[in-house]
């Protein structure tokens, strides 16, 4: 089969790109074609079908230019007709049979639908987050999880300014959700695939059809961790650096456990903001700000941890770390925020916390030290379930069902 994956970064970005490009390499490694369509990035991995990447705007530059520019801007943060355009060549060339889309807002957007509904070409969305049904994509702002634009009150947005605290940003990610609401731009996507059983309700309830929406669990290649069996060192962080992560409250849970270290992995545009909390704090000894590291550089890391901790703010809609601790073995303490609190059995496989609560995420990573052999039985119940349950070959099998089931679909539609 022939697959065409579009999604605006061609790097590991993050979770939704290491959960990508596993797919990609099962899916090749049981003899499908797979085809990209991305951004263009000094960053990104080789693909045979680069010459078809769009060019990826600076849209934070752009935005500070002139009412011209800040037109032509929005404009393509819209609706891309190069994206539209391109797309339709790169189909020209492959003729993919299926699509399957991952996050293409902005750089891309939602314009290639268009040509996929004008070829045929049956669409499987996964939804990486909840874009679909909040302009800001997060069903957070403000430091609160935020439903205000439930019933398509998209206007809720730019009220209050859930985009960056701009109204200028906010009237922007108003005015996307109204147009691809009129356009019925999702309407051409056969099935919808939610990460965690968190993410299908919310899009469930906020309307998407029962019909087209089904849930399917993230997967992980197994094959790049090992399970540690040494003491633990560290406390561990890994994932993208931004506020709504909770890395406050993860530093402020420190001043509880003296002594403690912790290894935070990652980067973001939070990043010198977090190193400046480090610094007040007087936290610099304790904690160790590593930059993004590789699958197998991570796995050494989480090698040598105590546990993972997720202390996230806003509703993950899934969280691959905890994929990723559990598949080295380790048990993860983390918020009650979105669909990671569904991931984690307290006291089985891990232990809960409520977000935003640092004394009390401080009592459970003091628990965790002090009981290492609870910690230890934990990561392998971890272990367990996500060998059992999230195997990328036994997932790979299910997405070629639903690759399988929209074509059989689509074909009797046309028939």
């Amino acid at each position: 089969m022939k697959i065409l994956m579009c999604n605006k970064f061609h790097f590991i970005h993050g979770g939704a790109e290491r959960y990508l490009f596993d797919l990609c390499r099962g899916l090749k490694d049981v003899g499908h074609e797979v085809f990209h369509f991305s951004t263009q990035d000094d960053r990104n991995f080789d693909s045979e079908c680069r010459k078809f990447f769009v060019g990826k705007p600076d849209y934070h530059k752009e935005m500070r230019g002139d009412l011209l520019s800040k037109i032509r801007t929005g404009k393509d943060f819209i609706y891309s007709f190069e994206a539209k355009d391109q797309v339709g060549r790169l189909i020209d060339e492959h003729r993919p049979q299926v699509a399957h889309i991952h996050n293409i807002y902005h750089q891309i957007s939602p314009s290639i639908l268009d040509v996929l509904k004008k070829r045929r070409i049956p669409v499987v969305m996964t939804l990486h987050d909840y874009k679909i049904i909040c302009p800001n994509y997060k069903l957070y702002a403000h430091g609160k999880m935020c439903e205000a634009c439930n019933g398509r009150k998209y206007y809720q947005c730019f009220l209050k300014k859930c985009i960056k605290n701009s109204w200028h940003a906010s009237f922007l990610g108003m005015t996307e959700a109204y147009t691809h609401a009129f356009l019925r731009s999702y309407d051409v996507v056969d099935r919808f695939i939610a990460p965690s059983r968190f993410v299908f309700e919310k899009v469930l309830e906020f309307g998407v059809p029962r019909g087209r929406l089904m849930c399917l669990p993230y997967a992980i290649d197994l094959s790049g961790f090992s399970e540690g069996g040494r003491a633990g060192k560290y406390v561990v962080y890994s994932g993208r650096l931004l506020a709504e992560k909770g890395l406050l409250t993860l530093l402020e849970s420190l001043k509880y456990l003296p002594g403690l270290q912790l290894k935070i992995v990652g980067d973001g545009p939070f990043r010198s903001e977090l190193a400046g909390f480090v610094s007040s704090l007087g936290l610099t000894p304790r904690v160790e700000l590593l930059d993004h590291r590789s699958r197998a550089e991570l796995s050494v890391i989480l090698c040598d941890a105590i546990c993972v901790v997720v202390p996230s703010q806003w509703p993950e809609p899934a969280g691959l770390v905890i994929y990723e601790a559990f598949a080295s073995g380790k048990c993860v303490i983390a918020s009650d925020a979105g669909g990671i609190s569904g991931l984690i059995e307290d006291g089985v496989n891990g232990l809960l916390f409520e977000a935003g609560k640092a004394d009390e995420l401080a009592h459970k990573i003091r628990y965790v030290v002090e009981h290492p052999e609870k910690a230890r039985a934990w990561g392998k119940n971890g272990s367990l379930m996500i060998r059992q349950g999230n195997d990328l070959k036994a997932h790979v099998m299910r997405m070629q069902g639903i690759y399988h089931d929209v074509l059989n679909l689509r074909s009797k539609d046309h028939a």
